[in-house]
Parts: C-alpha cells; sequence; structure tokens
C-alpha cells in the first residue's frame, strides 16, 4: 500500500466507531490483463446457481432494509442467485474474517469508513469489470462518484455508490405555535437560524425550551470541508478563518440568555425527541427514518441544511454508502449483476420512496423521496436536496485526534468567557500536543 492509502486507512480505524469512471494505467484488479470486450447484459447474468454474499460494516444497512432492497430484487431479476449476508459483529470482523479467509463477495459501507477495508488490502479495482458488465456510471450523481474516486490513486475505481445521506434541519412546530413564532425556512444561515431560536429559548409551565441546538462543530465544519491536520509539518489546522467562524457559531448560539443551564449545552436528540424542549437542530435523513418511532404524534417538519452565507448551496460532505466487489471473491460477474441490479432505476426508485435517498441523477426519483412512507406524507422532504454534498475534506491518519478536541472545545465555548480569539489559540495548542504525543 502507498503511503497515502496507509494514512486513510488508519484514519478509518480511529474514525469508524463515530458513523464517472476515472481512466488511467493502472490495471484494473491488480490482474494486469488486456480490459475485456464489453458484452450484452444478458451475456453476463449467471447461468448457474451461485450463492453471492455481502459484508455488512457497521451494520450500515438494516436487516429490512436489505430484503427490501436487494434480496426481494434478486428473486425476481437473478433466479439462479442466492444472496447471504455477513454482519460485522462478535465473530465476524473486518480483520477476523479476513484472518480466516472467509471474506465475502461484496462489501457495503460508507465512503468515510471505506479506508479500514483498505487497510487490509481487499480493494479490488472495478473498471474492466463494469466495462465489461455495461456499466453507464453517467446515471451516478457525479459528486458521489468523486467521493469513490478520491481512493484511486492511479485511476482505480473500487466501488460504485448505492445510497445517499442527507443533511436537513428538523423542527418542532408546536414549540414555534406555542409562541406564535413563524416556521424556519429552506434557504436558512446559521446565523439566521440563531437569531429564530433567540426567540424560542424561554421558561414556559416550569419548562426550559432551547430554541436550536447546533450540534457538533465538526458536523458544521464539514459544511465548508475543513480539514484538520497538516501531514507533513504534523501541526493542527484548526487556527483559521474558517474554523474561528464555525466555532463563532457555536458561541453566538450558547450566547443566547437561558441557552446555557448549569453547564448543560448539549441537549441534543433526547432534547428534541424525548424531552420536546428543543425546537430545531441539524439531522441526516436516515436519522429521521431511524426515529419513525419517536417522532409519532410529533408535529415536527424540515427545512434545508443551514448554510455559511459564502456558499448558500452546499450542505455537509459527501455521505454515501457505497459497494464493493472484493479481491478474493471468486464471482466477481455474478456480484457485478447483484449491483446492476441494485442500482437500476427500479430498485432506486423504490429505495426513494421508502426513504432511502437514491444516488442516481434522475429528478424523478428524488421528486419520489418517502412517497410510500406515511410518516412523511405533508412534510417537506424535498428540503434534504436544495444543498449540495461538498467535496470531502483531505483526510490524514490523524484527523480523529483534532476532531475529538474540537467537538470538546464546545464545553469551554459554553462555560468560560474566553473570546473567540482565544478559544482558537488554546485549541490549537492542545491539537499539536496531542498530534505530538500520538504515533
Amino acid at each position: 500500500m502507498t503511503k497515502k492509502t496507509t494514512y486513510m486507512a488508519c484514519l478509518a480505524l480511529m474514525t469508524a466507531a463515530l458513523s464517472g469512471c476515472a481512466s488511467g494505467s493502472a490495471p484494473a484488479g491488480g490482474t494486469g490483463s488486456t480490459p475485456a470486450p464489453a458484452a450484452k447484459a444478458e451475456d453476463t447474468k449467471p447461468k448457474e446457481p451461485v450463492t453471492i454474499t455481502m459484508y455488512n460494516h457497521f451494520n450500515n444497512i438494516s436487516d429490512e432494509r436489505v430484503q427490501q432492497f436487494i434480496v426481494e430484487p434478486l428473486k425476481k431479476e437473478l433466479p439462479n442467485v442466492t444472496f447471504e449476508l455477513v454482519k460485522h459483529q462478535n465473530g465476524s470482523k473486518l480483520e477476523e474474517l479476513v484472518a480466516a479467509g472467509n471474506f465475502t463477495d461484496l462489501y457495503y459501507g460508507s465512503n468515510v469508513g471505506f479506508p479500514s477495508y483498505m487497510n487490509v488490502e481487499l480493494q479490488y479495482d472495478m473498471r474492466d469489470l463494469m466495462k465489461r458488465h455495461n456499466i453507464d456510471t453517467s446515471r451516478f450523481e457525479p459528486w458521489s462518484l468523486d467521493a469513490i474516486k478520491l481512493y484511486g490513486e492511479k485511476g482505480e475505481v473500487f466501488g460504485i455508490p448505492f445510497s445517499a445521506n442527507y443533511a436537513s434541519l428538523i423542527y418542532n412546530k408546536d414549540i414555534f405555535d406555542r409562541f406564535g413564532v413563524p416556521y424556519p425556512k429552506d434557504g436558512m444561515t446559521w446565523e439566521e437560524v440563531i437569531e429564530l431560536g433567540r426567540k424560542l429559548t424561554r421558561v414556559e409551565n416550569g419548562v426550559q425550551y432551547i430554541g436550536f441546538d447546533p450540534a457538533k462543530p465538526t458536523d458544521m465544519g464539514s459544511g465548508l470541508s475543513l480539514s484538520y491536520v497538516d501531514e507533513k509539518a504534523n501541526k493542527s489546522l484548526v487556527n483559521s478563518n474558517e474554523w474561528r467562524r464555525v466555532l463563532g457559531v457555536f458561541k453566538d448560539a450558547y450566547s443566547v440568555p437561558g441557552y446555557v443551564q448549569s453547564g448543560k449545552f448539549d441537549y441534543g436528540t433526547n432534547g428534541f425527541l424525548k424531552d420536546k424542549a428543543v425546537a430545531m437542530m441539524p439531522i441526516w435523513s436516515l436519522q429521521i427514518l431511524n426515529f419513525q418511532k419517536e417522532l409519532e404524534g410529533m408535529n415536527w417538519d424540515i427545512v434545508s441544511y443551514p448554510t455559511f452565507k459564502e456558499q448558500p448551496e452546499r450542505g455537509r460532505e459527501v455521505d454515501i454508502h457505497m459497494l464493493a466487489i472484493s479481491t478474493v471473491s471468486k464471482n466477481k460477474d455474478a456480484a457485478m449483476e447483484v449491483l446492476k441490479v441494485i442500482t437500476s432505476d427500479e430498485v432506486q426508485m423504490m429505495m426513494s420512496q421508502l426513504g432511502t435517498a437514491s444516488v442516481l441523477k434522475k429528478e424523478d426519483i428524488k421528486k419520489a423521496y418517502g412517497s410510500k412512507l406515511p410518516m412523511y406524507q405533508g412534510k417537506n422532504m424535498q428540503a434534504l436536496f436544495k444543498t449540495k454534498p461538498g467535496v470531502p475534506h483531505v483526510i490524514t491518519k490523524k484527523d480523529g485526534v483534532v476532531r475529538t478536541l474540537v467537538d470538546n472545545v464546545r464545553k469551554e465555548i459554553a462555560a468560560s468567557g474566553k473570546d473567540l480569539n482565544t478559544l482558537v489559540r488554546e485549541l490549537e495548542e492542545q491539537s499539536n500536543q496531542k498530534l505530538a504525543e500520538t504515533k
């Protein structure tokens, strides 16, 4: 593995617990073979019974969705294929499966977690295989492909996108109605959301309401694709105007009278879903789906993810789930046929209708998002697509060290009266000290 690849792999091992086909001269799959001529789709379908296995890294897809989006479509389109799932759990961890020589045909995981897969050297350059199976990469959102292409140093393509995760701002209408405050709108900046939240941060009948919880600085920083570490110098990059801008939003949010209560500053999903005291907070689209039971009976809705005024249409960094064929698969052609089925227009439309965002460019698929889910009826779910995912920041093996400190600085922002420049300078000093101590 190259130095760059190793760095990204190390980073993924530290952060995994958190959540156009490029051209090039490198031989596909490491085989050195001449690219095979394109074949008709029907020529590549498995003619004999075959079992295709898939590793579910960090269990990023539920059993229910596996049945809906993979198993059932395969029964219809590829009757000779039997699909089996292996979960990330005790006895089937990535390294253990590799050590036992028992890894699967397919890998399923996020683009953020992919480097840990590369760390065990299972990545397979799929370019020749994609050509032979007539994979049309122009169907996919360019940013979803670019997030995967980042891992190919010589043009390799190690996977294809499967689904996307978008961010938005969720809000509790009942709190707004209680105080006669207008609901948030699509296209708001962070500053506008803070001012709106200020009108809702108050006590009523013994309940302390919080207008807006900004969540984590690292999530907000991803809206600017901010880096954490200068790899060559082994120094922190947090002392920048951009990071100062992000932390300034938190300082403004925490400075709203009544927000910080007895040192408490992080209200999060419990404050919104359980206590029903938080009026607004950022949230991922898949979190909304996963909180289906908690949201029952709540008068909620969403608007587009808040932005910085300099980049009014930019959301968080790309967050996709992807599928990759492993080097050890003995059924690569059959595995590619599986990928073709589950990235087809039909399956991607069904996914979108059931609340899992597609990676295809088709507008009709986007417009159908959540249309078959009762919980989404009458909701502003198209707000998810009103910001565009940003390019991932430059990844280093020590990002996790600095990320933790950046998120932890919230406590200092909430508890101390220090000015922003002092907070940033101290954060830089702490980060550099930790970086020096970390091998």
